[in-house]
C-alpha cells in the first residue's frame, strides 16, 4: 500500500506544477489592463509607473511566475486592492462555505445515484430499469441552473417555503441551516444523480455476468449475499466517476452559488472577475484545481483499497 501511496503522489506533483504553471499564463495573458481599477481617471504616466512597478507588474513573465510561485508555497497568496483584505481569508471563508455545500450535494448525489443504479442493474430490463435510465438521461439533459430558477419560483416565491438564498448559521439552529441548504443541493446534486446512476448500473449489470457469480449462487448463497460481492467487484468504476464528480461540485458551482446568493468559491470567483481582481481569480483557481488534484489521488487510494489488483499490479 505505501508503494501505492507513493507513486500515486509522485504523480500528483508534476501534475500540480502544470497547474500553476497553465493558471499563471492564461490569467497574464488575457487581454486588458489589470491597473486600470486601481488608478484615479487622472493618472498620470508616472502614477502607473511606479504602481506596476510596486506589484512586480514590469518584470518578465518567467521572473513573475517563479516569484509567485515562491510565494504561493509558502501560504502567501497575495492582497485583494478591491476587498483591502488578505486573499488567504477570503479564501477561506470562501472554501469552508463551498465545502458545506460541494459535500453535501456529493453525499446527497452519490448516495442516491448509487442506490438507484443498484436497483436498475439487478432489475435489468424491467420497468423499473427504464425508469431510472430515462430519468438519468433526463438529469443529465436539464440544466442546473434551470432547475435552481425552478426552485426558486416554486418552493420559495409561491409557496414560501424555503429561504431564497443565503447561507444559514449553525447557531441558529439545525432546521433553519437545512433550509438555506435543501434547493442548493438539489440543484447542484442533479447531475451527480444521473451520471452515478448510469454507471453503477452499467458496473453491476457487467459484474452480474460474471463466472464468479454463478458460482456463488451454485455454493448456496443468498441473493442478498451475491449482490453483497458483485458490489464490491463493480464499485471501482464508481469511485473514479465519484472522485470527478466531487471535484466538479467544488469547482463548477459558481452557477449555483451565484443564484442562491450561497458565499463560496463560486460566487468569489464570479465578483473577482466582474472587478477584474486578478489576485482572487488566480488564487481561487489554483485551490480548486489542487483540491480536484487531491481529490482524485484520495479516490486513487480509496480503490487500491478496495480493489487488490491496483496493488498487485502496483
Amino acid at each position: 500500500m505505501a508503494i501505492v501511496i507513493l507513486r500515486r503522489a509522485g504523480m500528483a506533483i508534476p501534475t500540480l506544477l502544470g497547474v500553476t504553471l497553465m493558471i499563471w499564463m492564461l490569467l497574464s495573458i488575457l487581454p486588458g489592463d489589470p491597473l486600470v481599477g486601481l488608478l484615479a481617471p487622472d493618472a498620470t504616466q508616472a502614477d502607473r509607473d511606479r504602481l506596476a512597478h510596486e506589484m512586480g507588474l514590469d518584470r518578465p513573465l518567467p521572473v513573475r511566475y517563479v516569484a509567485w510561485l515562491g510565494e504561493t508555497l509558502t501560504g502567501d497568496l497575495g492582497f485583494s486592492p478591491f476587498r483591502q483584505r488578505e486573499v488567504v481569508e477570503l479564501i477561506q471563508n470562501a472554501w469552508r462555505n463551498t465545502a458545506i455545500l460541494a459535500g453535501a450535494s456529493a453525499v446527497f448525489g452519490l448516495t442516491v445515484g448509487m442506490l438507484l443504479g443498484t436497483l436498475a442493474g439487478v432489475h435489468r430490463g424491467t420497468p423499473i430499469d427504464r425508469v431510472v435510465t430515462g430519468s438519468a438521461i433526463v438529469g443529465l439533459s436539464v440544466p442546473s441552473f434551470w432547475i435552481a430558477i425552478l426552485l426558486l419560483i416554486v418552493f420559495s416565491a409561491q409557496l414560501k417555503w424555503l429561504p431564497a438564498g443565503g447561507i444559514g448559521q449553525l447557531s441558529e439552529g439545525i432546521v433553519p441551516f437545512l433550509k438555506h441548504l435543501i434547493m442548493p443541493v438539489l440543484a447542484g446534486s442533479l447531475t451527480t444523480i444521473a451520471i452515478t446512476a448510469r454507471v453503477t448500473r452499467a458496473s453491476v449489470v457487467e459484474t452480474f455476468q460474471s463466472e464468479f457469480v454463478d458460482l456463488l449462487r451454485a455454493k448456496g448463497l443468498r441473493e442478498w449475499q451475491v449482490l453483497l460481492h458483485v458490489g464490491k467487484n463493480a464499485i471501482s468504476p464508481v469511485l473514479t466517476t465519484s472522485g470527478l464528480q466531487v471535484g466538479y461540485l467544488l469547482g463548477g458551482s459558481v452557477l449555483i452559488e451565484t443564484i442562491f446568493s450561497w458565499p463560496g468559491l463560486g460566487q468569489l470567483v464570479f465578483n473577482a472577475i466582474a472587478q477584474r481582481d486578478l489576485a482572487v481569480v488566480q488564487a481561487t483557481t489554483l485551490v480548486i484545481a489542487v483540491t480536484f488534484v487531491l481529490l482524485n489521488l484520495a479516490v486513487d487510494l480509496l480503490q487500491a483499497t478496495f480493489d487488490p489488483r491496483i496493488k498487485r499490479t502496483a
